[in-house]
């Protein structure tokens, strides 16, 4: 009778520790089984240039058993081993009102999608202080959902305007100068730049010339600038990333003498940039 009830009693204790584990296996299953796919696979992907914003979308597609809010943040941006600005990156979505920096969670998921898809637009806008280069990093979430990498090309961009784009000067000297002026206003996104002039020989239409190097220029407003001569290219600015804005005016002058054939006459002067 006493063997009997021990082995009751060792029946029932097995199967509490069935049910123990079951009940573990079954925990730990559903925490495996909650997914969310990311589409593309390969992450996010952005190519850009200053002075206007780039955007790509990612799907989120959870399965069923996704039943909490899911969030997202930039934990990583960088171009050259250096930290980027996180909130240049933003996204907007169905749930959120408006486009949301990523410098801080924003929700992507709010765990009631039953399995349907999510889309999320996510926007850069570099700055022209924002070098070119690949910009990486990687958004990670407040769950147990994949990292995604993100890839963000900037590409160099200068812009360079003139006023007046184009121009006539009148031959004299340098005792009694006929002066045009241009303004030159520049801007790039370049961490290093120089600017240089070269011009062409000046023709008449019945093949006359007058060679370039009667053409001058120098800095307005600049008392280290002297008449330069044009007859090789020269430097006349230098700097860094910068916004469009002027960044000299120009003073030009041709210097003829007397025994040079009256007319019109007609060349180029040309301006080129070289990023360092």
């Amino acid at each position: 009778m006493a063997v009997m009830q021990r082995r009751r009693k060792l029946k029932r204790m097995i199967s509490r520790v069935y049910r123990l584990v079951f009940s573990a296996c079954v925990i730990y299953s559903t925490q495996a089984w909650s997914d969310v796919i990311v589409y593309p696979t390969t992450g996010l992907n952005l190519t850009a240039m200053p002075g206007a914003s780039t955007s790509a979308s990612l799907q989120f597609k959870p399965d069923e058993s996704q039943l909490n809010p899911v969030k997202y943040r930039l934990a990583s941006f960088r171009v050259n081993g250096v930290d980027v600005d996180k909130s240049k990156l933003t996204v907007n979505n169905l749930y959120l009102d408006n486009s949301h920096t990523l410098d801080r969670f924003q929700l992507i998921l709010s765990g009631k999608e039953r399995s349907n898809p999510v889309t999320s637009i996510f926007k850069f806008k570099p700055s022209w202080t924002d070098i070119p280069g690949n910009y990486s990093g990687y958004l990670t979430s407040d769950s147990n959902t994949p990292d995604i990498p993100i890839k963000v090309v900037v590409n160099p961009k200068s812009i360079l305007t003139l006023t007046p784009i184009s121009f006539k000067i009148i031959t004299s000297n340098f005792d009694t100068p006929n002066i045009q002026t241009v303004d030159v206003v520049f801007g790039s996104n370049s961490p290093s730049w120089e600017l240089y002039l070269s011009a062409s020989n000046l023709t008449k239409f019945n093949g006359n010339t007058l060679d370039k190097n009667k053409i001058y220029v120098r800095i307005k407003d600049d008392l280290k600038s002297s008449w330069m001569n044009l007859d090789k290219i020269i430097k006349i600015a230098a700097g860094g990333s910068n916004a469009p804005g002027r960044i000299a005016t120009l003073e030009f002058l041709i210097n003829v003498d007397k025994l040079e054939k009256a007319g019109d006459y007609l060349g180029s002067i040309k301006f080129l940039v070289k990023n360092i």
